[in-house]
């Protein structure tokens, strides 16, 4: 039985899931913020980049200095190879199992969905609470590029709560600045000359996960694996390769990759030796239990890249995964090989490094761009943001500890995260600001198995309650 403040969360979130917000295309729920807030007579601001910012009264409580409490209205639109889902106009059907909210066959959209939701019911509660700044940011998933576009003054709080961690009983005070880079590698193309057949292989279901908060836990890159695939089919049947895709988002791992080859062998032959690869790559990933391989027979293709060894190289030597650790648990500085097409003449490949350290950002990316040198393709890295370094004597830190302990009678952890959080963008922005970053229970995002517990929504609206009334 949900309580009736985590009721209200979910009946707001479930609105805000009948709005299509893939990233990049926040138009239509930055307009429904607006208009949420007219209709509650609030103050808002709303800048070009789709920025929403509401001002909410203070309750109950004078003379108090405002509140910021911040997170993201676009979400990652991931879907299951099966789903007819179209992201572009269908609603994300919210279902309850149980303690869980998920949706189905596609990302729920809860990062980050639910901060708004929390602090929209913040809003028009009874509770006691000083001034409250509602921040709503764009385009985060794809380089935070909102907060990038934020302007001074677009808030005035001095303390501001992110609310995009996902782990309930955990406050982050720190997280890796990154940077996104890509390269152009030409293709060139030869007929064929003999009758090839063509087969199209496609890897899927593997686990995914976010590029940041999952890059350290040994799963499997669908781009490294039919990479290495189509290495192994090249040197015992000598196939010759038309085209290359994988991934889908540079902060998802990819979870899927398909590629069209032409061959002299029959199809038997082929599932041959990708069953018995597959097999190896379940042992390697023992995770990786749904990872699975298909093999269709297409139309004859006349071309193929002449320059196969190339792509097969490239993608070899572009690094993916934890690069250094700065702890036992924490990465210090990783790369994820994110996306990989073939566009005419061209193949693309799409990377996003993080660190929480600039030195360890810029040798990644470097190297990167090293890699593409030596195999004379065009690169550019950008989409640059700041990490956020930790505040071990912040007094909203000390607080917020305080709270928990007296409220939960347990000890949070306090945290230093991979993943990139706007927090760092926002501190370059506002001059001593004091900010924690917090979050119900979210597991798996940016994957079609994302779902929030929601026992711990009514745990951060208790603490946050409290937070408010105190500060």
């Amino acid at each position: 039985m949900l309580s009736k403040e985590t009721q209200t969360v979910i009946d707001i979130f479930k609105s805000i899931n009948k709005i299509p917000r893939c990233s990049k295309h926040e138009e239509k729920i930055a307009n429904w913020l607006v208009d949420w807030a007219k209709a509650h007579n609030f103050n808002y601001k709303k800048d070009k980049a789709n920025n929403v910012v509401i001002d909410v009264p203070e309750n109950k409580k004078e003379n108090s200095p405002s509140i910021a409490l911040q997170g993201h209205m676009d979400m990652v639109c991931e879907k299951e190879k099966d789903s007819t889902h179209n992201f572009s106009k269908d609603p994300i059907k919210t279902i309850i199992d149980g303690d869980w909210a998920k949706a189905y066959k596609t990302t729920l959209g809860a990062d980050n969905g639910i901060a708004l939701a929390i602090g929209m019911a913040l809003a028009v509660s009874d509770i006691e609470r000083p001034q409250l700044e509602l921040l709503f940011t764009s385009d985060e998933e794809t380089g935070l590029n909102g907060a990038q576009a934020i302007e001074k003054n677009f808030i005035n709080s001095k303390m501001l709560i992110n609310i995009d961690s996902e782990d309930e009983g955990v406050f982050i005070i720190g997280c890796a600045g990154g940077i996104d880079t890509d390269i152009e590698l030409d293709l060139t193309f030869k007929e064929t000359d003999k009758n090839y057949e063509a087969y199209e292989i496609s890897l899927y279901d593997l686990l995914s996960g976010h590029s940041g908060i999952d890059i350290n836990k040994q799963r499997a890159n669908a781009i490294k694996l039919i990479r290495d695939l189509l290495q192994e089919l090249n040197e015992k049947l000598k196939i010759k390769l038309v085209s290359i895709e994988g991934g889908s988002a540079r902060n998802a791992i990819p979870k899927f990759s398909k590629a069209v080859i032409l061959a002299d062998t029959n199809e038997a032959e082929i599932k041959k030796i990708t069953e018995e690869f597959i097999e190896k790559q379940k042992n390697r990933y023992p995770n990786e239990k749904s990872m699975k391989l298909e093999i269709n027979s297409t139309n004859q293709k006349k071309q193929y890249i002449s320059n196969t060894k190339d792509v097969f190289d490239i993608l070899k030597d572009i690094p993916h995964g934890v690069y250094s650790m700065l702890d036992d648990k924490t990465p210090l500085t990783s790369n994820n090989l994110a996306k990989v097409e073939t566009l005419q003449n061209t193949l693309m490949i799409h990377t996003n490094q993080r660190s929480l350290s600039e030195n360890g950002l810029d040798k990644i990316t470097q190297k990167i761009e090293n890699t593409a040198k030596k195999y004379n393709a065009k690169y550019k890295s950008y989409n640059k943001y700041p990490s956020w370094q930790p505040d071990k004597n912040s007094k909203l830190l000390q607080k917020s500890i305080d709270i928990y302990e007296r409220l939960f009678l347990s000890k949070p952890a306090i945290e230093v995260i991979h993943a990139g959080l706007e927090c760092g963008i926002i501190g370059s922005k506002v001059d001593k600001i004091d900010m924690i970053s917090i979050g119900p229970t979210i597991k798996d995002p940016h994957t079609p198995n994302e779902r929030i517990y929601l026992p711990s929504i009514d745990k951060i609206w208790k603490f946050l309650t409290e937070l408010l009334r105190e500060v």
